[in-house]
Order: C-alpha cells, then structure tokens, then sequence
C-alpha cells in the first residue's frame, strides 16, 4: 500500500483553507512546498501560511 496523505493548505492570515488533495509525498523548502500526487504530477505551491498533513492511510489500518 502507499503511503497516502491527504493535505490542506491555508491562506496567509486566514483559517479558510484554498486547497485540499491526496499526496503521495510532501516537500517543503523556505519557497515552496512540492506535492506529488497519486498520479506522479507535481504541484509547487508558494504564498501558503501553513498546512495539515493527514496520518498516512497505512498507519491508521496499524493501529
């Protein structure tokens, strides 16, 4: 199974969230933050404030 994640993303000085999509995996930098999705396409996203990342769908079948 892989490792699926689902993030949020939030506008800078708001808690009204403008994106939420299923990732594979997640990288963040000082610029941007790289989502790569289940299909293998890449989203950079930059001028967010902050993300939730989601518990990977596999480690919630562990417990």
């Amino acid at each position: 199974m892989n490792n699926i994640k689902i993030i949020t993303l939030f506008h800078t000085n708001k808690k009204i969230p403008f994106m939420t999509c299923i990732v594979k995996d997640v990288e963040e930098n000082e610029q941007v933050i790289k989502l790569t999705l289940q299909n293998g396409d890449n989203i950079h996203v930059k001028d967010y404030d902050y993300f939730f990342l989601s518990e990977s769908a596999h480690e919630c079948d562990q417990e």
